[in-house]
């Protein structure tokens, strides 16, 4: 009887009720980060109620959340010649033009619909929101005051007020500066020993001007040996051409540890062609010294190198690779890739997660230049992991790999793996991070197992 009753019911829904729960639905499902059902309940809506505006209004929605706008501003272009007086559409345009920082279509919008309705409290909003992007805050002052005469119970409003009352600097964005040290000590099987201290600063200058300095000194000995010293500095300029491209190029030298010093350069391409993901490449001249016997050699390396990042919801996929010439005449190949998903319950207080990391090393030659140089490598890992989120104030990640490895002089795979051990404490403009990681796996050194350890320590401000 229930079941009669409620298909009677359903039955009994307007063509308006049902298009406003397939939006809600649909909605429900993009909050939740499953873009395909999103759309699949939108597309099944289209087919048994086509050229409905509020489908294709939502249909848009799920494009921009894809990453393609082009597609979302089409459609929702061709609303707006069938019915230009269309809300929602505007909204959903001027948003979308919005952060893609094409603040003068996005403003034309709000203004337009405030226009129509001066007490379109959503378009106020957004008008609000661009201005103080814009660093147009007299301006935006001013629209604030005339939504809060129309809207004065508006929390959102209010947030606006106070973000603006709080930096009353007109046309300055927000800057971000830190300052860091790290040290980090590490020790092998081999008899390897070192220790790294790293200070840096990163400077901005401006909206998309970025600059960093950093001078590391690297400290080697192996048992029963005298301590060998490796000095290099740099400084690098991150310029943002807009939303898709930036361009990194630095300068510096390095002092190795016989007094003779050589120049270091690089300069990269970054490219963010959708959310989450981020792909760079470029060519640099860097130092070699990774043990005790290499510094005898004053290795540097120069080469192309690439590398791709793409971060989703609890899931994230990395790799890079790069092709170096060495200054004792020897060529290097490297690829690294990894994997991993992630599952969190409890708000995203805790996980588990799992996945994989490759990683093959190719040499030309052999040398025995205190680095290591293998014909062919390669190794195979699975990971799992977990990781906790406490309060404000810590954030904490364990991992473990476990797999195999290959040289190509062995007959087989050798068991392989590797611990992480990651702790992040934050505490206002300050942040100390302590990680812990063992190796049972070949490292550049050349030796089978390691032991490393890092703080570093940061401040914002």
């Amino acid at each position: 009887m229930l079941v009669l009753v409620s298909t009677h019911l359903f039955s009994q829904q307007t063509p308006e009720q049902e298009i406003a729960q397939i939006v809600a639905q649909s909605q429900q499902a993009l909050s939740e980060h499953n873009e395909q059902k999103a759309l699949s309940l939108i597309q099944q809506g289209l087919i048994k109620f086509p050229n409905r505006e509020e489908l294709q209004i939502q249909l848009a929605r799920i494009y921009v959340e894809q990453k393609r706008d082009r597609q979302a501003i089409g459609l929702l272009n061709s609303i707006l010649l069938a019915n230009s007086s269309s809300r929602n559409a505007k909204l959903e345009l001027a948003q979308i033009f919005g952060y893609r920082e094409n603040y003068r279509e996005s403003d034309r919008l709000y203004r337009e619909l405030l226009a129509g309705d001066p007490d379109d409290e959503t378009a106020a909003l957004g008008l609000v929101h661009n201005l103080a992007l814009e660093g147009k805050r007299a301006a935006a002052r001013v629209q604030l005051q005339q939504a809060f005469a129309r809207h004065p119970g508006s929390l959102q409003l209010q947030q606006y007020s106070d973000y603006l009352a709080a930096d009353p600097a007109e046309g300055h964005a927000r800057k971000f500066h830190r300052v860091q040290n790290t040290e980090s000590f590490f020790t092998d099987t081999s008899g390897n020993r070192s220790v790294y201290s790293s200070q840096g600063l990163v400077y901005q200058f401006g909206k998309n001007i970025t600059s960093r300095m950093e001078v590391d000194e690297t400290s080697l000995w192996k048992t029963g040996t005298f301590t060998e010293t490796v000095l290099s500095g740099a400084a690098d300029t991150r310029l943002r051409l807009g939303k898709y491209v930036a361009v990194r190029t630095s300068l510096g030298s390095v002092r190795f540890a016989d007094t003779s010093s050589q120049l270091l350069y690089g300069g990269d391409l970054e490219l963010y062609p959708l959310k989450g993901l981020s792909v760079s490449g470029g060519f640099a001249q860097y130092p070699i010294s990774p043990t005790f016997d290499s510094t005898a050699f004053d290795l540097l390396a120069h080469g192309w190198h690439g590398h791709v990042d793409y971060h989703g919801h609890n899931f994230s996929v990395a790799g890079s690779f790069s092709f170096a010439h060495y200054s004792d005449s020897n060529h290097g190949e490297r690829e690294w890739g990894e994997a991993l998903r992630w599952f969190p319950w409890h708000d995203n207080q805790f996980a588990i997660g799992g996945g994989y990391a490759f990683r093959h090393i190719h040499f030309t030659k052999d040398l025995n230049h205190g680095y290591f140089s293998p014909n062919q490598y390669r190794s195979h890992l699975g990971a799992a992991g977990f990781r906790m989120r406490l309060g404000k104030h810590y954030r904490g990640e364990y991992l473990g790999y476990g797999g195999g490895e290959i040289l190509e002089d062995f007959a087989g795979y050798s068991p392989a793996g590797v611990a992480v051990m990651k702790n992040d404490f934050l505490f206002g403009p300050w942040d100390l991070s302590a990680d812990y990681t063992y190796y049972h796996l070949i490292q550049s050194t050349g030796a089978f197992r390691t032991n490393a350890v890092r703080v570093t320590l940061g401040y914002k401000f």
